[in-house]
């Protein structure tokens, strides 16, 4: 009986044991359960925070004004904003699933230009394109591309069409009024002729050209004969309507692309022929003489003649690297000043030549 009672103890031990170790297995489940569902919980708030910055990145993508697509690697269109679908003037099933090149053309497609090309290379890359249509209504794009891999491990390229018109039609109208102002500051504002600047201009370049070429250089300088009587006598008005007749007259004297005629100052004004000896020099200044004549601009007060005339002084010079135009210039201005000595109403050669108007011009092709 005694050995019952010590039998029954010691069970009754092992089943305290047994207790013990069953609430703390109790008790550790119940620290795994509620760690367990804090993970739950927390993963559920990062799923809703994820879900909800996937809806406003969403929104974004939609409502961003640059029109933008997500195509694949071959081409298929995934994603398309509102922008886009305007741009294209299309829904979202009409582009959605659909080719790239097959909805937009813009000069790379099927290229080794084509913007496909990033997700090879996976480097970032701009494109400046035109959108084909009327030349009036022709749009202008920045098109930025880059290689994209989604979260499954697919490849992709996300495109940005950035409308840059408005800021090259821009580009386009400044670009032309500053050739204007240039324009404009080579002309004489009365007579519309070339002004001293681009005169200056045109014989620096000219005498560079040829000193390398070993050509002559010409350049006939013109006074319009006792102008200050024509002034004094006319009136300044019609002495600025007789400086714009006789720059024009001129500037029809002259026949090759490459001569230029110049207000040199005041009434005096300048022709350079590149590229033409002293004989042709002399001939583009006898039919100088000829068509301001043929003006038959009335100059009662004038010392020798009844009508306006210049007189003309011609120069030439091969230039050399050690010369400058301003040589040229000087033999033509002295020449002008022997014309004037003559009796005007003539051309002079620098030093050596005069041909006087009464003898006509020859015909040489200048």
């Amino acid at each position: 009986m005694t050995e019952t009672i010590q039998d029954l103890k010691l069970k009754l031990d092992h089943l305290a044991d047994k207790n013990r170790e069953l609430l703390q297995r109790c008790g550790n489940l119940e620290a795994t359960q509620l760690s367990l569902e804090q993970i739950i919980a927390d993963n559920n708030s990062k799923r809703l925070d994820a879900e909800m910055i996937s809806m406003e990145l969403e929104q974004v993508f939609r409502k961003v004004t640059d029109a933008m697509w997500i195509v694949s690697d071959d081409g298929i269109v995934i994603r398309a904003n509102d922008s886009m679908l305007q741009l294209l003037g299309k829904s979202s099933e009409d582009v959605i699933g659909k080719n790239c090149a097959d909805l937009l053309s813009y000069g790379h497609c099927q290229k080794g230009s084509c913007p496909l090309k990033v997700a090879e290379t996976n480097i970032q890359r701009e494109y400046d394109i035109q959108l084909t249509g009327k030349p009036e209504d022709l749009e202008h794009y920045i098109l930025s591309v880059a290689p994209l891999t989604t979260i499954v491990g697919s490849t992709g390229i996300v495109c940005q069409f950035k409308n840059i018109t408005d800021r090259k039609r821009a580009t386009q109208k400044l670009a032309e009024l500053n050739e204007t102002l240039k324009q404009i500051a080579l002309v004489d504002g009365l007579t519309q002729i070339a002004n001293r600047r681009r005169f200056d201009e045109v014989l620096a370049q000219e005498w560079k050209r040829l000193s390398r070429d070993k050509k002559p250089l010409s350049l006939l300088i013109a006074d319009i004969d006792f102008f200050k009587k024509y002034n004094d006598h006319y009136g300044h008005q019609a002495g600025d309507d007789c400086l714009r007749r006789v720059g024009k007259a001129l500037a029809g004297a002259i026949l090759r692309p490459a001569d230029l005629v110049a207000r040199y100052g005041g009434e005096e004004f300048a022709l350079i022929l590149p590229e033409a000896d002293l004989d042709a020099a002399l001939h583009v200044g006898d039919r100088a003489l000829g068509v301001i004549a043929e003006l038959a601009v009335e100059h009662s007060y004038s010392d020798i003649s009844e009508i306006v005339t210049i007189s003309v002084g011609a120069a030439t010079l091969v230039p050399l690297q050690d010369q400058s135009p301003a040589e040229l210039i000087a033999l033509a201005d002295k020449a002008l000043y022997q014309s004037k000595s003559a009796g005007r109403s003539r051309v002079t050669a620098a030093e050596t030549r005069m041909t006087d108007f009464a003898g006509g011009p020859a015909s040489i092709g200048l």
